[in-house]
C-alpha cells in the first residue's frame, strides 16, 4: 500500500468536519490530494489495485457527503459554499 498519508488526513478530516463553512474547501482539498497521488501512483507504475479501490471509494465518499450536505442545503449554506469557493 502507499505511504503517501497526506490525502488520508485530508480525506479524515473532510470526512469528520462539522463546521460546514469549512466543509466545501476541506472536500475540496481532499479531492485535489487523492486525484494527484492517483496521478504520482500511476506515473511511477506502481499502482496497486487496493490502492485504486481505496481512493476511488474516498472520492465517491466525499462526492456524497458534498451532495448530501449543499444539495438539500438551506440558502445560507449555499451562499457559504459559494463564499468558500472564492
Amino acid at each position: 500500500m502507499t505511504t503517501n498519508v497526506s490525502w488520508r488526513d485530508l480525506y479524515s478530516a473532510a470526512m469528520l468536519e462539522l463546521d460546514r463553512t469549512q466543509l466545501f474547501a476541506k472536500i475540496e482539498a481532499a479531492q485535489a490530494a487523492i486525484k494527484q497521488a492517483l496521478e504520482e501512483l500511476v506515473d511511477d507504475g506502481r499502482l496497486v489495485v487496493e490502492d485504486r479501490q481505496f481512493m476511488t471509494d474516498a472520492l465517491r465518499n466525499l462526492h456524497a457527503l458534498a451532495r448530501l450536505e449543499f444539495t438539500n442545503a438551506s440558502p445560507t449554506a449555499r451562499r457559504e459554499q459559494r463564499r468558500a469557493q472564492g
